[in-house]
């Protein structure tokens, strides 16, 4: 059965990708969503290391 149309699949680059990185990355837009200072955002990053 074949795949169905649109559905994401990761090149071989994009497979590869550090966990670490993509979550940090996530972690920053969230912050920038919030609107966060570098302060705030540090606070978060402490408590939950």
């Amino acid at each position: 059965m074949a795949e169905p149309r649109g559905r994401w699949q990761p090149t071989a680059h994009q497979g590869k990708r550090p966990t670490a990185a993509t979550d940090a990355e996530i972690d920053r837009l969230v912050y920038e969503l919030y609107g966060l200072s570098a302060e705030e955002s540090a606070i978060v990053e402490e408590a939950t290391a």
